[in-house]
């Protein structure tokens, strides 16, 4: 057996030997490329009950007869537990330093012995910890000039607009230790200014970038020690911050709130998932934002997931953007923030993202499908879902089923991606910037009435339209679930059952059709007859604007019909997923706890090389307590306790800071302010539900006051005369269904659930966003 690698070339199958340190120095050697004293680790077999093993002894030996005896080495502690996000154990282990080579086999024991120490022993059980064993690094020894840390973010707020540190002059220990008084200094990480002793400022760029390519490249706030030596910076170590920690996988304890400081919002991803989402769909909500460059884009507490506007507005503005150009640029799609509100920018690597996107635009197994067969796989993806969902349901035990996945789902999975990204290019950028470009010309009123009624029959619309096709004799029951069979409220949750799934579902949809009365088909024509009018308006005021208000017309209809088109289709692929792992739970006889896996080990348990049972309970309660949350704040701003909120009788549910007050119009004067949704004034009586499962009391001509609504909430609008949500922006669900059905909404109010209480009456004004309260 061989027990000793070079850093920079471990192999995969002993990393798990290595510990956390040698792990991490291997990785920034090989991958990152970065300036780290060569050296070597020795695993941890090789160690028995403290000591060095007969075969490894031998193999140190002749390490030791190899190694430049002009220089001297430093031997390390590589704890199995050691520099993890759990713990850091920093200082708890023997380190010896400046050693020779002649003494490096001794300073090995040495370090090794340190696991048995009292002071290691107390900090494992502080930690309820039991310890996993011991690798140790052997490297050459760096002089130092200056040796420190930097902070990649504040450890106490997760603040990152600066790098923090401290050094000694001379070795890092003394730091460590306490033995030598520390020199503090910050560098801008956005323009790496310094701030700090004159001596260290030669080195704060050098120093600076190599902390931010490690922060970039982890995915999470680092705990980074370096030294000074002969003009170079070294970088001697990295950890996470344990105290920022965002994400436990093996317990499905998730608060992204705690592992930065940054700008979250329920917006548009509020709509889409209405409840926590389980440990198998945040997994691939992760993995997303990874593929697509924008890590922690979709971001969770609690299971409750947010849009990360931070990192948006941070990838804006690396770009060159400044923030207010940035936000500007974004804002339809991610809604308001309280006023005065400076959103943090973070650091953002724009080489990492453009080597994301070119993964995602040309991955290693590239799809060997022309323009044109993307473009046809896009056409007929629902089709193709729906085979290989025949094809899963025929596979008879776990083995066969992960080599599906390997050999049919995934190449299909890549050629569907690349089929969606073929067929988007540019298309949805209308979206953004029709009404703009209008209002601009004729004003707001304007604006809003020709981008309302103009869409037609989109996707999102169609579970309600197309009832009343089943009901008139139009189209079959079995033509409608194909349509819309999977269409539902947690339609992007993989755990969440389909319609199609259910005998009945169909029939109770006619039935609640038919008591609401309504006409949708009626509705949806006036709306269409008024963005006619509107458009002959437009015309006559601007006769020299006709061509061109009939060309942003276009564009903007192709690219909502587009959107919602791409999402309908997007569900299917949602569709194979969950009825793959409906299978593989049945196979494996864990039923719906195969939900509490994540992406990455399924297949490994069909091949019996992971014990589900590890993970399945710690997560499963998890996710369950989850459940028992009521909606969390729409739009928070730096760490989030969730306990801490409910437990305060004044909590917001519009909005939470954790280090500044800020003030929100809930003095009673009467009104409330959100985005124009849709155009139209009514009076009424308000009808609060804060769950779909309440929507039974919902009663002809209600306003529904709601967190947010979703195209599973669509067969509900026929009855209610507006409105109101807390979440939500112009291009929500809630917006374009209500404009296109002449239904009045404000969206993105904020707190209109807190502020208002069923039987309160209201007048909604759809065009100017406003809501105001009559009588209680």
């Amino acid at each position: 057996m061989k027990y000793i690698y070079k850093l920079g070339e471990v192999p995969a199958g002993v990393k798990d030997q290595i510990g956390g340190k040698a792990y991490s120095l291997d990785y920034m050697i090989r991958e990152l490329k970065l300036n780290v004293p060569s050296g070597f680790v020795v695993i941890s077999p090789a160690f028995e009950e403290g000591q060095i093993g007969s075969e490894a002894q031998g193999d140190i030996e002749a390490l030791v007869s190899s190694l430049d005896t002009s220089c001297t080495y430093a031997v390390r502690s590589s704890a199995l537990s050691e520099d993890g996000q759990n713990a850091s154990y920093a200082g708890q282990y023997e380190t010896v330093t400046d050693v020779k080579a002649d003494g490096i086999t001794e300073a090995v024991r040495s370090v090794v012995a340190s696991a048995d120490s009292g002071r290691v022993k107390e900090y494992n059980d502080s930690i309820a910890h039991g310890g996993e064993g011991i690798a140790v690094v052997i490297q050459k020894f760096v002089a130092p000039l200056y040796a420190g840390v930097v902070f990649t973010s504040d450890p106490l707020n997760g603040k990152d607009e600066y790098l923090t540190g401290n050094y000694v002059k001379g070795e890092g220990e003394q730091l460590v230790s306490g033995n030598a008084n520390a020199y503090e200094f910050k560098i801008n990480a956005l323009k790496f200014n310094y701030e700090g002793p004159d001596e260290m400022r030669g080195f704060a760029k050098k120093l600076g970038r190599a902390c931010l390519a490690i922060r970039s490249s982890y995915g999470m706030p680092m705990d980074i020690e370096w030294a000074v030596s002969g003009g170079s910076v070294y970088i001697l170590q990295a950890r996470p911050i344990t105290t920022l920690r965002r994400y436990d996988p093996s317990t499905y304890k998730i608060n992204g709130s705690l592992s930065g400081y940054k700008l979250l919002t329920k917006t548009n991803v509020g709509e889409i998932f209405m409840q926590p989402v389980s440990p198998i769909t945040f997994s691939v909500l992760d993995k997303i934002s990874n593929m697509i460059g924008l890590p922690k884009w979709l971001d969770s507490i609690n299971g409750q997931t947010y849009m990360n506007i931070t990192v948006m507005m941070s990838a804006i503005v690396a770009f060159g953007k400044t923030r207010e150009e940035a936000f500007l640029s974004i804002k339809d799609l991610v809604g308001n923030v309280p006023s005065g509100l400076d959103i943090p920018v973070s650091p953002f690597s724009k080489k990492v993202f453009f080597s994301k996107i070119k993964a995602l635009l040309f991955p290693k197994n590239k799809s060997k499908l022309s323009k044109k067969e993307k473009l046809k796989m896009v056409d007929g993806l629902a089709d193709i879902a729906r085979d290989l969902i025949g094809q899963i349901h025929k596979i008879d035990d776990a083995s066969s089923l992960a080599d599906f996945w390997d050999n049919v789902l995934v190449p299909n999975l890549n050629d569907g991606l690349a089929s969606v990204l073929t067929a988007c290019g540019t298309a949805m950028m209308p979206l953004f910037s029709t009404r703009k470009k209008i209002a601009a010309i004729a004003g707001d009123k304007m604006a809003d009435r020709l981008c309302g009624g103009s869409l037609g029959v989109v996707d999102c619309m169609k579970p309600v339209l197309l009832i009343e096709d089943v009901i008139a004799g139009r189209i079959t029951r079995e033509e409608y679930m194909r349509d819309c069979g999977h269409r539902c409220v947690n339609e992007m949750e993989l755990m969440s059952p389909r319609p199609y799934e259910s005998e009945d579902y169909i029939d109770r949809l006619i039935e609640e059709h038919k008591n609401s009365g309504a006409d949708l088909h009626a509705m949806q024509k006036t709306q269409a007859s008024l963005f006619e009018s509107a458009l002959s308006e437009f015309k006559s005021s601007y006769p020299n604007k006709a061509k061109w208000i009939d060309k942003q017309i276009a564009s903007f209809v192709h690219a909502n019909q587009f959107r919602e088109e791409i999402r309908s289709k997007g569900v299917w692929i949602f569709c194979v997923y969950r009825e793959y792992l409906l299978r593989a739970g049945s196979l494996l006889n864990i039923g719906d706890d195969v939900f509490m896996l994540l992406h990455d080990e399924v297949n490994d348990v069909l091949r019996g090389k992971l014990n589900a049972d590890v993970f399945i309970k710690e997560r499963r309660r998890n996710y369950d307590s989850y459940l028992e949350y009521p909606p969390f704040p729409a739009v928070i701003l730096g760490r989030f306790d969730p306990d801490k909120w409910m437990n305060d009788p004044n909590r917001r549910n519009d909005f939470y800071c954790d280090d500044v007050s800020r003030d929100v119009d809930t003095s009673g004067d009467g009104v409330i302010k959100g985005f124009p949704g849709a155009s139209g004034v009514v009076t009424g009586t308000v009808r609060v539900i804060k769950d779909i499962s309440e929507i039974e009391k919902i009663e002809t001509g209600d306003i529904l006051v709601t967190v947010a609504t979703n195209i599973g909430w669509t067969l509900v609008f026929p009855k209610v005369s507006a409105i109101i949500t807390d979440i939500g922006a112009p291009l929500s669900h809630a917006a374009i269904v209500a404009r296109e059905f002449g239904i009045p909404a404000v969206v993105g109010c904020g707190n209109a659930t807190t502020l208002l209480r069923t039987g309160d009456r209201v007048t909604v004004d759809g065009a100017a966003g406003v809501v105001k309260l009559i009588s209680k």
